[in-house]
């Protein structure tokens, strides 16, 4: 496929990249400086469907790109150091990298925490990458083809199983490419191609209240089948039917892996953030290191560079090396996700933060529009004792299967750890040992503490599955997990 007239690659980002950085040299108002260049192309096929309009429910893909530069300045002042951060969209001319750097030079304020911009580290293996040729090269046509897999996975299903009226299918199935490039003052040059692909699926039938949903994500082609999420977005739909409301109460709890991974998303891992705990909004503290934070068996670790996971790296925002982060081991807290500038602010003395998680990960994949925020890569969540989930709900007399939870908040002052969580599909009672009738997606809601709950996971089972986050960019790979008892609301 040739190229879009506007596509742009690493060599092209890496000569705009050391142009800004001359220009930045001859300023001499500025003492440090550091230039960040991306380019993001991103293919969409959109799917909407019914049996009463069948026609054009599959829409040709469309493509759309961003790209600019973003300009972070240090400057010296009476009262210390200020930074400085511009951006300037779709203009790597040599006008639109001076407008970035002005409005970095204008937007500079005191930061007194402010220590330096990193220097260059080299701890990348030759030849590791996290990109797949054929996403890079993808062509409009083939995007689409895969969306009519994914719609035909869903009537398949349906059909097979007997049902060809009155179905509803929307969606989407995407692919992302990015190239980035880093470079600042001291040195550091990092570049890096990613690439990403999603397909999300919502089905359901007319005038009735069931509904399935189904997700899959990849790095590669020959890892993406939007089919077989199809297949699981019908299923899904097939077992939700008949759903039950039950009584207000405490049940033992199965989270299942889109469950878990939910509550490790929205909560635990805000709360491992360095910067959450430097501002107080954290229930966990640098104080808290070495505590039981968790039941013993629970273990979670960032891992930064696991081949074939939508959140591996080369290299964070800030241009360092990524790598595993222990962040839970066998209950103790560990450690927290950290960028370069909290690493050094808030480092004990005792040991240091690694600073291997300040990323750029706008929603609207616009990274050089940012600075560096603190973000997960690949949370794996793991127990040396785990066993399989079947095993739990075997033992189980009268209980809940969760299998999703929707709108997770907080509740209350951060530090409680308070939250509530809308359990969705796919749900199930589980009577005897066994998953019986299924629970009406929307009508009932966790209504819980996190540490209680981290506490009380009494298993963990073997079968992690990756759940991704709202940026596409990171995910979270979750097993199943036992609790003894959880407060359910309706």
């Amino acid at each position: 496929m040739v190229p879009s007239q506007d596509a742009l690659d690493l060599q092209d980002l890496r000569l705009s990249t050391s142009l800004a950085l001359e220009i930045i040299d001859a300023d001499d108002t500025v003492v440090e400086a550091e230039v960040c260049v991306s380019w993001c192309e991103q293919l969409t096929g959109n799917i909407r469907y019914t049996t009463e309009q069948p026609d054009d429910a599959v829409q040709p893909a469309r493509s759309s790109t961003v790209s600019g530069i973003g300009i972070l300045v240090v400057m010296d002042a009476q009262d210390g150091r200020h930074v400085g951060f511009g951006s300037e969209p779709d203009d790597l001319s040599l006008d639109g990298m001076r407008q970035a750097l002005e409005q970095a030079k204008l937007s500079a304020v005191s930061t007194p925490a402010f220590d330096t911009l990193p220097r260059p580290e080299n701890n990348s293996p030759a030849g590791l990458t996290f990109h797949d040729p054929d996403v890079l090269s993808l062509p409009l046509e083939d995007l689409t083809q895969l969306s009519a897999e994914a719609l035909d996975g869903v009537l398949s299903t349906l059909q097979d199983a007997g049902f060809v009226t009155r179905i509803e299918v929307q969606g989407s199935v995407r692919s992302r490419t990015e190239h980035l490039m880093l470079g600042n003052t001291h040195g550091l040059m990092a570049c890096e191609t990613t690439t990403g692909l999603l397909a999300a699926l919502m089905a359901g039938f007319a005038h009735e209240p069931s509904q399935g949903t189904s997700q899959g994500v990849a790095t590669h082609l020959d890892d993406f089948s939007p089919y077989d999420t199809g297949v699981e977005t019908a299923n899904r739909l097939l077992q939700s039917r008949g759903g039950i409301v039950l009584d207000s109460g405490e049940y033992p709890v199965i989270l299942g892996p889109e469950a878990m991974g939910a509550l490790v998303q929205d909560l635990l891992l805000p709360a491992l953030c360095l910067d959450t705990a430097a501002a107080g909004s954290s229930p966990f503290t640098i104080d808290s290191l070495g505590q039981p934070i968790a039941a013993s068996g629970f273990t979670l670790t960032d891992e930064g560079r696991l081949p074939r996971r939508l959140g591996s790296r080369l290299y964070t925002g800030d241009g360092l090396p990524t790598g595993a982060t222990p962040l839970i081991e066998q209950g103790r807290l560990t450690g927290f996700l950290a960028d370069a500038y909290h690493a050094r602010a808030m480092s004990p003395p005792t040991g240091a933060f690694a600073p291997r998680n300040g990323m750029r990960h706008h929603l609207r994949h616009r990274s050089y529009d940012m600075r560096p925020g603190i973000f997960p890569t690949n949370a794996v969540l793991s127990s040396a004792q785990a066993v399989d989930a079947e095993t739990f709900i075997a033992a189980i007399d009268d209980g809940v299967y969760i299998g999703g939870l929707w709108a997770t908040t907080p509740q209350g002052n951060p530090q409680q750890d308070n939250f509530s969580s809308t359990i969705i599909g796919p749900s199930y009672r589980i009577q005897h040992g066994q998953r019986t009738t299924p629970l009406r997606a929307g009508t009932m809601r966790v209504q819980g503490n996190l540490r209680e709950l981290l506490q009380d996971i009494t298993g963990i089972s073997t079968d992690p599955q990756p759940v991704a986050l709202p940026t596409l960019q990171s995910l979270v790979l979750s097993p199943a997990v036992q609790c003894r008892r959880i407060r359910l609301l309706t």
